[in-house]
């Protein structure tokens, strides 16, 4: 049986571990003026109660010789639920995976906590604080060398269409994402939208005054 200074021992580490994480996230809440699901008490919570259930495993196998990971082992799927209820999707952009994703491992590191492995739990939450907070300016620093823009663009039914706009987009290094194409049988073209990250060096307005000089291009439209 786990005495109940391992217990307090054990619980307050976690509460420490998931709350650095979840300062971090808080942290991203004011600076981006965007509105979070989960933040510091969150993790906290879920980092505690992750080690709750991992210290009602043990006892309750050192009690009734039973399975020691089978109570502990319901948090992995049970997490599944904040974790969607974190992500958003908002148009083209989904939001809230980090958020999710840190909560997952934030309940990796409480049962690590609850099970007396304080080392691991102490490294991984170095690397889950040193991964949210480092590298994830260095993705907003990556980020902001493109523009996200979706091109819209009605040309004529022809199958050598897509090849002269991907020569087009490929002259500017134009990365596409998503194609997705309609019928307009009224106007006897097709619809074309699709959905690039283009260079912040590149002018918008040239590139699409080069798509639209494309024979069979009758018309073309640029979304933020």
């Amino acid at each position: 049986m786990i005495g109940e200074h391992d217990v307090v021992v054990r619980l307050l580490a976690a509460f420490l571990f998931g709350g650095l994480i979840g300062l971090e996230r808080e942290l991203m809440f004011f600076l981006s003026a965007r509105t979070r699901s989960a933040g510091l008490r969150t993790h906290i919570l879920v980092c505690v109660g992750s080690a709750l259930f991992m210290i009602i495993s043990q006892n309750l196998y050192f009690q009734f010789l039973g399975d020691a990971g089978r109570v502990a082992a319901q948090v992995v799927s049970g997490i599944g639920f904040l974790g969607a209820g974190a992500i958003l999707r908002e148009g083209l952009v989904v939001r809230g995976l980090t958020t999710a994703a840190s909560l997952w491992a934030v309940a990796a590191i409480g049962l690590a906590a609850g099970g007396g492995y304080f080392v691991a739990a102490g490294v991984v939450t170095l690397i889950v604080t040193f991964t949210l907070m480092v590298l994830g300016r260095l993705e907003e620093y990556i980020r902001e060398r493109y523009d996200y823009r979706v091109i819209t663009l009605l040309v004529a039914d022809a199958p050598e269409q897509m090849g002269l706009i991907a020569d087009m987009l490929g002259q500017y290094n134009v990365a596409v994402r998503k194609i997705e194409k309609s019928e307009r049988c009224e106007l006897g073209g097709q619809v074309i939208d699709i959905t690039v990250r283009i260079p912040l060096e590149v002018r918008p307005g040239e590139l699409l005054q080069r798509l639209a000089a494309i024979p069979g291009v009758h018309q073309v439209e640029y979304k933020g």
